[in-house]
Formats: C-alpha cells, sequence, structure tokens
C-alpha cells in the first residue's frame, strides 16, 4: 500500500500520527483531532510549507497512527512519544526550554495551575510538569478546560497575596482560596483530582467522585452530591469519545420512545397502510442501511419490526463483498440481492414493507431488483433530510404528520437499521486497528502475527502476557517480546508515571 492509499484509509477520528522514512525509523510525531485531515494537510498544501516540513515530507516512507479517546488524550499521548522517541524532526523536544508544560506549583497551601516554559532541573523541585507539549495553543485549551472543572488559581504569588477576587471567580475558573471561599482540604483535593486527569487516569478519577457522591447522597449531603456530579459531568465531557466521524455525526438521530401499548401500534400501522396505500397491514417491515468510512470497511443491515416491535431473531449484518468506493446505492443493491436470493426464497417469507434509507436512487435499485427477480414487495425509501417516504411510480414523496405515531414508528425503525449497522462498522473497525498494532512492531512479520494471535486470542490477551511468556514462543526473543509490550502499552496505558 503506498503513502497516498494510507492517506485514503487514515480516520476522521483524533489520535497520534508517526511518519517514519525507509529505515523505518520515526522522524516526526504529531497529534490531530482529525488524523485523516491532517496528515492530508502536509500533501495537499506542500507551496505553503517551510523548507523544513518540505524536508520532512520527502523522506515519509511510511504512516502509522494511534486512534484516541479524545483530543486531551491525543495531546497526553503525543508528550509521551516524543519524550520517548526524540524523532528527527521533532528535535527541538530535546531542549525542553522551548516547549510547553503544565505546571502545577508546590509548597503553597494554595498551589496554582500555569502554561509554562521549564528552565531547569531545580524547578522541578517547587513544581510538577505535565509534558513537554507540542502546541501551545491546544495546551492553553487544555488549562483553560481543567480550571473550569477543577476551580484552581492561575494568579501569581503577589496578587494572590493580595487577597482580591478577581474576575476568574465570577466566570467560574477559580474558586477564589484567596479570600477564603474555600477550605483548604477540599482545595487541595481538586488539585490531587487535577493531577490524576493529567496522568492520563480519568477512569480511576471518574470511579472516585462516583463512590463520593454516593455516600453524599446516603448522607443526605444533596448539595455536594449535586456538585461532585456535575463535576463528573465536566470530566466526561472533556474525555468523551470522538470515535464516530463527522460525516456519521450528520446521520445520527434522537432515538424516540416505543409506543407503550398494543393499541398505538396497531393504529400507527394502520395509519402507514393508508398514508401508503399499501394493499395489506404492513405487519412484518424490514429496514435496510449502509455504515462505512469513505467506503471502507463497508456493512450493511437488515432489520425485522413485527406488529410495530423489533424481532432481533431476525437481524442480520452484511460484509460489503462486491462493491468498492463511495457507492452507497450499489451497496444497498448487494445486500438487498444478497437477503432476497438467501436459500430457496419463497414469497410468503417476504415482509410486508421494505424500508430503506436514502432517496430515488436507493428505491430504483430496490425496485428494479425486485423485478428482475419477479417478486411482489412493497417497497419505500425514507428521505433523511425531510424524513420524506419515497414510492415506486409516484413523483410526490409522503410526509407523515410529525410528532404522530405513524411518523414515531418510521423512525424509530430507520434508526434501529442505522444503530445496527454502525454497531457492527465500528466491531469491525475496532478489529481491523486491534489487529494492526502487532504490524507497528518491528520484527513481527504476518507469520508471527499469526502465532500471537493464535496462542493468546486477542491484543488483550497478549497485552496481560508477561515478558517471560512471550519470549518463549518461537522466533520471540527478550527484545521483540520487550516491544510487544511497549506498543500494546502506548495504546492502551499511555499514564504517565508520578
Amino acid at each position: 500500500m503506498n503513502i497516498l492509499e494510507k492517506i485514503n484509509n487514515l480516520p476522521e477520528q483524533s489520535g497520534v500520527y508517526l511518519f517514519k522514512d525507509r529505515k523505518g525509523e520515526i522522524i516526526y510525531i504529531g497529534k490531530a483531532v482529525s488524523l485523516k485531515n491532517r496528515v492530508t494537510s502536509y500533501f495537499s498544501q506542500s507551496n505553503s510549507h517551510s523548507a523544513k516540513v518540505k524536508q520532512m515530507i520527502n523522506q515519509i516512507d511510511n504512516i502509522e497512527y494511534i486512534i484516541t479517546a479524545s483530543e486531551m488524550e491525543a495531546l497526553l499521548l503525543e508528550s509521551r512519544l516524543v519524550k520517548r522517541n526524540k524523532p528527527y524532526f521533532n528535535i527541538q523536544l530535546k531542549d525542553d526550554k522551548s516547549y510547553p508544560y503544565i505546571q502545577i506549583t508546590k509548597g503553597h497551601t494554595f498551589p496554582a495551575i500555569h502554561l509554562v516554559r521549564k528552565s531547569s532541573k531545580i524547578a522541578e523541585k517547587k513544581a510538577l510538569f505535565y509534558g513537554p507539549f507540542t502546541d501551545v495553543e491546544t495546551t492553553r485549551k487544555a488549562v483553560q478546560k481543567l480550571r473550569y472543572i477543577f476551580k484552581i488559581r492561575n494568579c501569581s504569588q503577589r496578587k494572590y497575596d493580595s487577597g482580591k477576587i478577581c474576575l476568574d471567580y465570577q466566570i467560574g475558573l477559580c474558586s477564589a482560596p484567596c479570600a477564603g471561599k474555600i477550605e483548604q482540604d477540599e482545595y487541595v483535593k481538586k488539585v490531587r483530582e487535577c493531577c490524576l486527569l493529567l496522568s492520563g487516569r480519568p477512569k480511576s478519577l471518574l470511579k472516585n467522585l462516583k463512590q463520593e457522591m454516593k455516600i453524599s447522597s446516603q448522607l443526605m449531603l444533596y448539595e455536594q452530591a449535586a456538585k461532585i456530579r456535575d463535576t463528573i459531568k465536566m470530566i466526561e465531557k472533556v474525555i468523551s469519545q470522538e470515535k464516530i466521524s463527522k460525516s456519521y455525526q450528520k446521520r445520527l438521530n434522537i432515538y424516540l420512545k416505543e409506543p407503550e401499548d398494543k393499541e398505538s401500534l396497531s393504529k400507527a400501522l394502520l395509519d402507514l397502510q393508508n398514508y401508503l396505500k399499501l394493499p395489506v397491514i404492513p405487519l412484518t417491515i424490514e429496514a435496510y442501511d449502509i455504515s462505512n468510512i469513505q467506503g471502507k470497511i463497508a456493512v450493511g443491515s437488515q432489520v425485522t419490526f413485527q406488529s410495530g416491535m423489533p424481532d432481533k431473531k431476525k437481524y442480520r449484518h452484511f460484509k460489503i463483498k462486491y462493491q468498492e468506493g463511495i457507492n452507497d446505492v450499489a451497496m444497498m443493491r448487494e445486500i438487498l440481492e444478497r437477503r432476497l436470493k438467501n436459500g430457496q426464497l419463497k414469497e410468503e417469507n417476504l415482509p410486508d414493507l421494505i424500508l430503506v434509507d436514502g432517496g430515488k436512487g436507493q428505491l430504483n435499485v430496490v425496485q428494479e431488483l425486485l423485478q428482475r427477480l419477479n417478486l411482489r414487495v412493497n417497497v419505500v425509501a425514507l428521505a433523511k433530510k425531510e424524513e420524506q417516504l419515497f414510492q415506486p411510480g409516484k413523483k410526490e414523496p409522503v410526509t407523515l404528520p410529525k410528532n404522530s405515531e405513524v411518523f414515531f414508528l418510521i423512525q424509530r425503525i430507520r434508526d434501529e437499521a442505522h444503530r445496527f449497522a454502525l454497531s457492527y462498522h465500528k466491531k469491525l473497525r475496532s478489529r481491523i486497528i486491534e489487529n494492526s498494532l502487532l504490524d507497528f512492531i518491528p520484527g513481527i512479520g504476518e507469520k508471527k502475527k499469526k502465532l500471537l494471535l493464535s496462542k493468546f486470542k486477542s491484543i488483550d490477551c497478549i497485552r496481560e502476557v508477561p515478558v517471560e511468556e512471550l519470549k518463549k514462543l518461537p522466533g520471540i526473543g527478550e527484545k521483540t517480546a520487550q516491544k510487544i509490550k511497549d506498543v500494546l502499552e502506548v495504546r492502551y496505558d499511555f499514564k504517565i508515571p508520578k
């Protein structure tokens, strides 16, 4: 696979990218909110690059990446990897003076948080440092987020000693310890929590906070429990997973409450029959959807609703086998053809209504397929934007009354098809990412990769195996075993040591 193909396969997720030269050495490490967009910019805006960047681009022979759960995680992981590998084009990081750190001051009853340039080892005795980081602006934003969550002061000692409440307190960035607005014990606890988050241990922090919230609630300290709850929400927002690409975010819908009784379901199905002028009540409805990233890892889903309720025993998912590139219409044709041709299909096994996600293109494909197979099934396409239903042979779409039971039913079926397709797509994508981690390890070829997965079954299991156990395998010595552990640790345990 050449460089351009690798760029096309990059995900639109946050993470860290590694540029390697022909010798396989890492020459540059960077982070990105969107790996695809960031890496593409190096190759599509070449005229605006500096001489140093152009020199680097000419040396790139391979691109590797590590997906992270959030931009904050990417920032911390990039810092650790650069510090460990010291790539040539990150060479300035060898002089830690020129890059920013997040500093937590020591030796003060109310420590402060700052964005600083660490100038000497003497400074380490006076403060805790997290970094170095390569992007000043992103690090500055990270400090602001941390202050918003934990309300840690950012002022100078002189300003603190004045005892005057500043604007930061008014806008929720500081708890005003200078004016006695917070007890020392509570403030120090907030600082420790901030350090825990900076050390790459958000799960431990959230677990502790949830336990505290539970205890406060049991003791009927409801105001305190509410404050902890708000802190948890803010932390979860900062570290919230960004694993759904932007192309999918536009398609996500709110899941609607299911009708609670058979009467409302029956009415919705009767209304649907009337609006679409169907010959029968659509008791069995099958819905189909496609999920992919720029045509890659493409899958399809089939969900079945019986009398208005999901029949999960009849759910199916499909790997797209015969279509390449971005072509949702062709992919829809493939999965429906496989569904309709599956076994010796008889007409009584067909649904009363087929619902496809899309517009006239998808509708025409399904109609052509049914005619070619000489099958009689009612079919309708649900357009994404206006929630309109298109039918064969009719120019004008059917618009269902919003907030009606029939509208909710159709939307719920469509959303379930999308959810099922997306969950399968994410499952396949995670497998590919998991298995590809072994490809990053020097000395691990296809044969040894198969040996490892055959012996230990999964990446998770390999991660738990000690070096002593790994080096017992044929062809894997102590050095290779240690490299395996290092690579898996980088992706899944990027914690910065205390």
